[in-house]
């Protein structure tokens, strides 16, 4: 009987400390959210080609070129992010305290502004109230119809930053006083300065014979390095869970390109450029032309999935077909390929992405070439030699700059990772179209 008594204590003892190890283990339990959360990004990665969200807007939305006039004598930069970052704290965040639109039926002449004061150039037309309201947080008023792609800004005339907005025919500006210090601005100027390098002022029609309205480009540009870059592949099937929303797909091959769609679109790739373009069937012939929303819009899907996978800014906007190309840019200067590898091509619907085009590929890496520096002529050069040829309108010049052109290497390289080699030239915008300069005329 005491046997049995004894027996019946140790299991009760047992059993009150399981309860309290069960309790204790209850209370302390937290469950392996770590490998859900792995899980779950995992998911997200397959629908992001890079750092999704990672690109603020005023730094994708930017001019390609600072230029600074100080008494008719004219420095810049084409390596403008870092300088424009410095610009947007200066201008982000203010207010447009009165803004008027003045008409000019000739030549645009702005007799009130100073012989002190900045350029930003963009190299395409975009919505002024929408660039200043939403990459610039600016509270301003202005009419959305009014477009422009050369901001001066003027801290000479008085206490506050004056702007103009100028519109790409050279016949219209928007004159605006601004909260902007101008003592903010000198300082910015004073900041930027070391940066600056020599710039022509050249005139191609008598719309660009105002200090207001010169075409500016790099005077005399420094022995410019070659560099090669080695890429990265994003995958069709990263795409087509982006764009097809990870619905059932069909995919068939014929001549070398593979089509992939469903219901609701249409997607082809190029494996032997490696290009990849989709067709939103929903949105068909319901294409946005209106950039306040176009603009913005895209930015922000491509911004979503991590698709600026370089350096890419925006570099062109086409009111009559609502497409949008962003470029890549290396070291400030745009970067230009023939078979489209180094743009961004996007339109967008009334309800969503209407069309989307891209190279699938990303740089890895970006290395000095080790080639000899290229000696590329001086901007009167390039001037001249355009003027004088006869099969060129030399009235259509709009912009003039240096970019790199994107070429592939030889085809018996043995790399096994795609590369290709950026080589500095000259580009001119003519008629609306970039082409490259060579031999005194415009390469098509």
């Amino acid at each position: 009987m005491r046997h049995k008594e004894a027996a019946k204590s140790v299991i009760l003892t047992l059993l009150v400390l399981m309860s309290i190890v069960l309790t204790y283990l209850m209370w302390n339990f937290s469950p392996d959210l770590a490998n859900l959360e792995s899980q779950d990004n995992k998911k997200t990665n397959q629908n992001t080609i890079g750092k999704a969200n990672s690109e603020p807007m005023a730094s994708v939305i930017s001019p390609y070129q600072v230029v600074y006039s100080n008494d008719d004598k004219f420095t810049g930069a084409l390596e403008t992010r870092t300088i424009n970052r410095n610009i947007v704290k200066v201008l982000k965040n203010q207010e447009v305290e009165d803004a008027h639109e003045v008409y000019h039926a000739h030549n645009l002449f702005i007799p009130e502004l100073s012989d002190n004061f900045l350029v930003l150039d963009f190299a395409y037309d975009m919505p002024l109230s929408m660039y200043l309201g939403q990459v610039l947080n600016m509270d301003a008023k202005v009419s959305n119809k009014y477009e422009f792609n050369r901001l001066l800004i003027d801290a000479e005339q008085k206490d506050t930053a004056v702007i103009y907005a100028i519109s790409s025919d050279h016949h219209r500006v928007m004159r605006m006083t601004t909260s902007i210090p101008s003592n903010k601005v000198n300082d910015l100027v004073g900041k930027i300065k070391p940066n600056l390098i020599p710039f022509a002022d050249i005139i191609t029609n008598r719309n660009t014979i105002d200090a207001a309205t010169h075409i500016f480009a790099p005077e005399k540009p420094q022995h410019l390095k070659t560099y090669r870059t080695i890429f990265n592949h994003i995958s069709v099937e990263t795409m087509n869970s982006i764009l097809f929303n990870d619905s059932v797909v069909v995919r068939s091959t014929k001549s070398g390109n593979t089509t992939y769609n469903n219901n609701t679109g249409v997607a082809t790739y190029d494996s032997k450029n490696e290009l990849y373009r989709y067709m939103n069937l929903s949105e068909d012939e319901s294409k946005s032309k209106n950039m306040l929303e176009t603009i913005p819009s895209t930015f922000d899907f491509i911004n979503a999935h991590g698709g600026f996978t370089d350096d890419f800014r925006l570099f062109d906007t086409d009111d009559e077909s609502g497409e949008l190309t962003y470029q890549m840019f290396l070291n400030g200067v745009p970067v230009f390929n023939e078979n489209n590898l180094s743009t961004i091509q996007v339109a967008w619907g009334e309800k969503g992405i209407f069309s989307y085009g891209r190279s699938l590929l990303k740089s890895n890496i970006t290395i000095d070439s080790g080639e000899e520096k290229e000696k590329l002529p001086g901007a009167e050069t390039v001037r001249s030699n355009l003027a004088n040829n006869p099969s060129i309108d030399f009235k259509k010049i709009t912009n003039i700059t240096i970019g790199y052109t994107m070429k592939d290497r030889e085809e018996d390289d043995m790399e096994v990772q795609r590369n290709s080699e950026y080589v500095p030239q000259w580009y001119v915008q003519y008629d609306g179209e970039w082409y490259a300069y060579e031999n005194g005329g415009l390469k098509s």
